[in-house]
């Protein structure tokens, strides 16, 4: 049987972002809903896998954003079933807001845009799962606010830079602070939407962005493909 993945979208996007390209490539029956527009969310009781994805909304602003205390909730009950769920950016955030860390943007005005490395953290020995975060791996940011270290959370990965904590895991939930399922229009949207931010610490220059997708990019989506794979039973 298909496996069935909702994926919690917070954007409009011209084309499918790539782990949705890859899910539907792979016969996962991926269902897509947007409960920033208003959408309904499911339950659970026929969903196999949650996907929850970045948006340009803040945690911060949760008091005037009712759908994401939904989402929340959405998400809790995910980790209570033991559902395997993958949350990226804004859905790292909120998931870590819901475990009770802070999620605030850096005091010094830093944000994080463009590739970095970041590096996976030891864990205790012949642990099972191993850490899925290799050696190595460049990661795409696009980051305005992070999070502090989830209470109970297996920190996985750290990078230099605002903010350190990059991916943790607890229980079947893994989540990075950074952007494996960006394509290259969907950059293409980013670098025209957030070209007033190209002056602000930590904004990599938009050449350097380019080259960077060239130059990173293929090994970072290999990577994801393999963790939506291994993640979701594909």
């Amino acid at each position: 049987m298909a496996r069935r993945i909702l994926i919690l979208e917070h954007m409009d996007h011209a084309t499918p972002d790539a782990g949705l390209s890859h899910l539907r490539a792979r016969g996962a029956q991926a269902r897509v809903v947007h409960a920033w527009k208003g959408e309904a969310l499911p339950g659970l009781e026929k969903v196999d896998g949650l996907l929850v994805m970045g948006g340009p909304q803040m945690v911060t602003d949760l008091a005037s954003q009712p759908w994401m205390q939904q989402e929340m909730a959405l998400m809790r009950g995910a980790l209570d079933r033991g559902l395997p769920m993958l949350c990226v950016c804004l859905g790292a955030q909120m998931l870590a807001h819901a475990l009770g860390a802070q999620v605030a943007p850096d005091p010094a005005g830093r944000i994080a845009w463009g590739f970095h490395e970041v590096r996976p953290l030891p864990a205790p020995q012949d642990q099972i799962p191993e850490n899925p975060i290799p050696e190595g791996l460049t990661v795409l940011s696009g980051n305005f606010q992070g999070f502090s270290r989830p209470p109970g959370a297996e920190m996985l990965a750290t990078a230099e830079g605002p903010w350190a904590n990059q991916a943790f895991r607890v229980g079947a939930a893994l989540a990075t602070q950074f952007h494996p399922e960006v394509t290259r229009p969907i950059l293409d949207t980013w670098q025209a939407e957030l070209g007033a931010h190209l002056h602000r610490p930590g904004a990599a220059s938009l050449a350097r962005q380019d080259a960077d997708f060239v130059r990173h990019d293929p090994a970072l989506k290999a990577w994801y493909r393999g963790l939506l794979d291994r993640h979701f039973g594909l």
